[in-house]
């Protein structure tokens, strides 16, 4: 169960492009010479800037609390005219990956950054589309 809450903001391409310009900027930094771990959290900040910018795009914030990072993908992926239920399940399991790293200090096998990785640049993508940003 969530406490997150879905909230209508104003609606905002502006402020879209600039959690798409983020996302990329955590994507861009997920490639450096990093641990998996590091990585892993990176390409999660990542697809959570861009469901920020559809989210944003669509007049829709996501307020905190338990279940708010679940919330914000699956809502940003339901604004979205593809279907994106297989894309969920690996942003689902790459979520799954970045909880564990951050939280029981588990190891993440370099597969696993690659799925999460293409799952993250898929979104970023049809973010950019949604949005309106090249």
């Amino acid at each position: 169960m969530t406490d997150a809450r879905l909230e209508q903001v104003h609606a905002s391409r502006i402020d879209a492009r600039n959690y798409l310009e983020q996302a990329r900027t955590f994507q861009a930094d997920a490639d450096g010479a990093l641990s998996n771990e590091s990585r892993s959290v990176l390409l999660h900040n990542a697809v959570l800037s861009a469901a920020d910018a559809v989210l944003q795009a669509a007049g829709l914030r996501v307020g905190s609390g338990d279940g708010a990072h679940q919330l914000r993908i699956e809502t940003a992926l339901a604004q979205l005219p593809e279907e994106t239920d297989d894309l969920l399940d690996r942003l689902e399991s790459s979520r799954s990956r970045r909880n564990d790293a951050s939280y029981a200090a588990m190891l993440v096998p370099e597969a696993s950054i690659e799925e999460a990785r293409e799952a993250t640049a898929e979104l970023i993508s049809l973010a950019a589309v949604f949005v309106g940003s090249d």
